[in-house]
């Protein structure tokens, strides 16, 4: 009947609209995850060389505080490789990014705060220098690298849409971190350190995880949308 093709041709459309909405999202989802991945990559080992310029004047420059560095630097990644993992199998989604950022944000300007002075009463708690090098180590490094790390994981589960293709991506995904990783290392040792304060740099890297928590949180927004749209 001539009236019963019209309602048949909205039916047609409407599938073809929705299927064009979720693509676009994936793509979205995909931009925003391999940004993360770059970025939070400069950061984590960014931060590694300003965390060296803050501990060297309270404890010298030699092997053991940059033991002391390296090694809660892999813990705290360890630590967030582990949790990462186990929160991004419950809650996969760019609202744990949004999470990650805001924590890793806070606790930088935690440290921008300490390194105005209050980190050095942490030198009175022995005579020593080994127990504050570490006490100090670990306050400024093991916590905001705990929580970077996790960010890891989460990447892999939020793009994954094949297992069979978990080695690729997360293989991609590492290699993507680990060009940040290099990236923040030679851009803090040779452009930001030379030319600004520790602080400064510190306060920086705060002011961009807060910042791009932003994308995150209308990335998770859009992802409801999509969900209650489908």
């Amino acid at each position: 009947m001539p009236g019963s093709a019209r309602p048949g041709a909205k039916e047609a459309v409407v599938p073809v609209i929705h299927e064009t909405s979720i693509e676009s999202h994936r793509w979205t989802v995909l931009a925003l995850v391999l940004f993360d991945t770059l970025t939070l990559g400069f950061i984590t080992l960014g931060f590694e060389m300003v965390s060296s310029r803050l501990l060297t004047p309270l404890f010298g420059s030699g092997i053991y505080t940059w033991a002391t560095i390296i090694s809660l630097v892999v813990a705290g990644l360890m630590c967030g490789y582990y949790a990462g993992g186990f929160f991004a199998d419950r809650y996969p989604s760019f609202g744990l990014v949004a999470a990650i950022k805001v924590v890793s944000g806070l606790y930088f300007l935690f440290v921008y705060y300490l390194t105005g002075g209050a980190l050095e009463s942490v030198l009175s708690i022995s005579d020593g220098d080994i127990l504050p090098l570490f006490v100090s180590g670990f306050i400024v490094c093991f916590p905001p690298l705990l929580v970077l790390g996790a960010y890891s994981p989460l990447a892999v589960r939020l793009i994954l849409r094949d297992p069979a293709l978990a080695g690729r991506v997360a293989g991609g995904l590492f290699a993507l971190s680990s060009l940040g990783n290099i990236i923040g290392i030679l851009t803090t040792t040779f452009v930001l350190i030379p030319n600004f304060v520790t602080r400064a740099i510190t306060l920086s890297f705060a002011v961009f995880a807060l910042g791009s928590a932003v994308l995150s949180i209308w990335a998770y927004s859009l992802g409801r949308r999509q969900l209650s749209g489908a």
